[in-house]
């Protein structure tokens, strides 16, 4: 059996072909969600493929979870079903989740309203760091700040504009406020990096507020970042002894995914309606 992880997020797709045995990847890509995409992930799958004989003759299941329109949604399963001819089984999120004895537990006041994306990256933190409180990042097109408890509960979290919104509003939103093309400094001398640097430490201290309010709860969290803008944003943040580490996983809601496609040998996969960001 492979798997085809799909991760289909507000601007772009990314995937993955993995086996059971571990979560590492055979291969992985993302591609923008423009003109054309589906019909570019159908070749890009055909091409990979082709390069793994052993792959291409065995079963193939495709898992997945978006946050994306529905048809954007529709065009993925779509393209994918030649290779996956049950489809695509969408994964929301759930009011629990457990593997090997390692729980993650929904605190949302309604768990299904949590995004899928959300859940999926707080799994694979969770199964990464078992035992230690979490903050759990995902720097994209919006920017969202979770946080768990060393007992495996999800307590709350916050979700912003990620960095290009930002700079987007700005731009859209006055009257001579350019959109930037400026880069981040210690002391902006211009307007560009100005909102450049405005934007990159709005979305710093959103997190290093995050950590702290977890950390006032007890011991210092573990910090795990994923997200196309992950490395931009750990190079601003200072959080020095309040944290317990700081590790960046980009493909965690891939790995998430992995995590509850091994699950489901114990159980039914946690499925619902696809949720929102």
């Amino acid at each position: 059996m492979t798997w085809l992880l799909l991760d289909v997020g507000n601007t772009a797709l990314k995937w993955a072909l993995a086996r059971p045995e571990e979560p590492r990847e055979l291969a992985r890509g993302i591609l923008a969600l423009g003109a054309g995409f589906a019909d570019a992930l159908a070749s890009t799958l055909k091409a990979c493929l082709a390069g793994y004989p052993a792959v291409a003759g065995d079963p193939m299941a495709a898992l997945g979870c978006s946050v994306a329109s529905d048809a954007a949604t529709r065009q993925v399963s779509a393209a994918v079903t030649p290779w996956a001819p049950d489809g695509v089984r969408w994964l929301g999120s759930q009011p629990c989740f457990e593997y090997r004895g390692v729980a993650l537990v929904n605190g949302y006041r309604d768990p299904a309203q949590l995004g899928a994306d959300r859940w999926n990256a707080m799994i694979a933190a969770r199964q990464l760091f078992p035992g230690l409180p979490l903050v759990v990042v995902c720097a994209g097109t919006a920017t969202t700040v979770d946080s768990v408890d060393a007992s495996g509960r999800f307590l709350g979290g916050a979700i912003a504009p990620g960095t290009s919104l930002m700079a987007d509003s700005l731009a859209r939103g006055t009257a001579r406020l350019p959109r930037s093309a400026g880069r981040p400094v210690a002391m902006p001398d211009n307007t560009d990096d100005a909102i450049a640097t405005g934007v990159a430490e709005a979305m710093a201290g959103l997190v290093e507020r995050r950590v702290r309010a977890l950390a006032h709860l007890g011991s210092p969290p573990q910090l795990v970042l994923g997200g196309g803008r992950v490395r931009e944003l750990a190079s601003r943040l200072a959080l020095g002894s309040e944290v317990a580490g700081i590790t960046i996983e980009e493909q965690l809601v891939l790995r998430g995914l992995w995590f509850r496609a091994s699950a489901s040998a114990q159980g039914p996969f946690g499925s619902g309606p696809r949720d929102r960001a």
